[in-house]
């Protein structure tokens, strides 16, 4: 009996061990960004994000080690709502009811206000950037960068969803 118990404890985890190498290889892979809008969901791949033009934004920002320089590349968040319909870049008054939820693969959420990016409005340059200090970070680490944040809170990284949502009435 106790033989038999060890065989099968052996056969777990050579099981265990077959299937590991499975699961690193599928997290691993190209993950792609939803974007949903009130009109469109959309998967958004790296090949159809790097068609998009690219901006550079050096930054710094504090950090619980202090200031942190960096320089990111990547098309401007506006761009990429507009290019997989999420908004309407003509419909104005709506721009300033409604907001982006953005979402990283660990859950952490940061918000911005739609009109922050909207050249109609305030026009910052918030890019979700595919290349950091001039190293391409990964489809899987995609990061959105918001210029002028103090803090970097809202500079989410892991992209795996961005939102476009109306405020409620």
């Amino acid at each position: 009996m106790a033989l038999r118990n060890i065989a099968a404890a052996w056969l777990a985890i050579i099981a265990v061990s077959a299937v590991a190498p499975l699961r690193a290889a599928q997290s691993t892979a190209a993950a792609p960004i939803t974007v949903i809008g009130p009109h469109a969901t959309v998967d958004l791949g790296l090949a159809a994000l790097t068609r998009l033009p690219a901006r550079h934004l050096s930054i710094a920002f504090l950090t619980e080690h202090g200031l942190r320089h960096a320089s990111f590349d990547g098309p401007l968040l506006w761009a990429v709502l507009t290019k997989t319909g999420a908004i309407d870049p003509v419909k104005r008054r709506a721009q300033v009811s409604q907001f982006i939820v953005i979402t990283g693969s660990d859950h952490y959420r940061a918000v911005l206000a739609l009109a922050e990016i909207a050249p109609d409005f305030e026009n910052k340059p918030v890019i979700l950037a595919d290349r950091m200090d001039g190293k391409p970070l990964g489809p899987e680490h995609l990061r959105v960068v918001v210029p002028l944040d103090k803090h970097g809170g809202r500079s989410v990284r892991d992209v795996v969803r961005i939102e476009v949502r109306a405020a409620p009435p």
